[in-house]
């Protein structure tokens, strides 16, 4: 998996990570997870959706590399 995706972790009082599911396309509303677990980064909505851009922008997947 490349790119932005939601991974869905739970952890256990003993500290031991689970991962739930990695959705590579998550729900970009505002109102959303994705959004909200930005905001609590201290990233604004904004923010946020200027980096994916900008990440989109800049990405050269390796795979893409044969294909010139």
């Amino acid at each position: 998996m490349s790119g932005h995706a939601r991974m869905d972790f739970r952890v256990t009082r003993q500290g031991q990570v689970y991962v739930l599911e990695a959705n590579a396309n998550p729900n970009l509303e505002t109102a959303e997870d994705f959004a909200e677990s930005a905001r609590a980064a201290g990233t604004s909505y904004t923010e946020l959706l200027e980096r994916l851009m900008d990440l989109g922008l800049k990405y050269r997947a390796q795979w893409r590399a044969s294909y010139g």
